[in-house]
């Protein structure tokens, strides 16, 4: 993968530290869990029993991107996805309250990308996070599936992770189950 940025480098040797907060985001199993290190980082790490080349796909084709992209109650319409995986090319995607109520858009740029082993995405601040952020994404073929870890990093001093864990873990699970068919 390409160099990757050093405030995420920075962050990841963080996760290791004492102050770690360790939460579980998702139903349990082995080797899985969310770790939030130096109060702007989180870390969710999830297996799956897919080729690491699917479930890299599931984050780039954009009609898979639609079936699990956001926690439960939201869905993602397919119109709102742009997905140009290259370096300086857009991720974006709008999560939508099921009840038509809320909108959650979402856009970063690709600041590495090496399929199928993994990305960085960079997001501008916008009106749900007034800070920038980076999204990490490795996959590793372990047995016949994949390891996948997301590294989070907001750029702040701290940051409230408790509906982002939750939001990550039933997103996944949709993933999971997408990947399962």
């Amino acid at each position: 993968m390409s160099t990757e940025p050093s405030s995420i480098q920075s962050s990841t040797a963080e996760l290791n530290t004492a102050e770690s907060i360790t939460a579980q985001a998702g139903p349990a199993r082995p080797g899985e869990g969310a770790v939030v290190g130096g109060g702007n980082t989180l870390t969710i790490t999830r297996m799956f029993e897919a080729p690491r080349d699917l479930v890299f796909q599931a984050w780039t084709d954009p009609d898979q991107l639609t079936q699990w992209w956001g926690p439960e109650h939201l869905h993602t319409p397919r119109e709102s996805v742009t997905v140009e995986p290259h370096v300086g090319g857009t991720w974006a995607a709008t999560m939508v309250m099921d009840d038509g109520g809320q909108e959650f858009p979402t856009s970063a740029k690709f600041t590495s990308i090496d399929p199928p082993n993994g990305f960085v995405l960079h997001d501008e601040p916008n009106e749900f996070f007034p800070f920038a952020s980076q999204l990490r994404v490795d996959f590793e073929e372990v047995g016949g599936g994949t390891r996948m870890t997301i590294v989070q990093h907001f750029d702040t001093e701290s940051f409230d992770f408790g509906d982002s864990i939750l939001g990550w873990g039933t997103s996944l699970e949709k993933l999971r189950r997408l990947l399962a068919v």
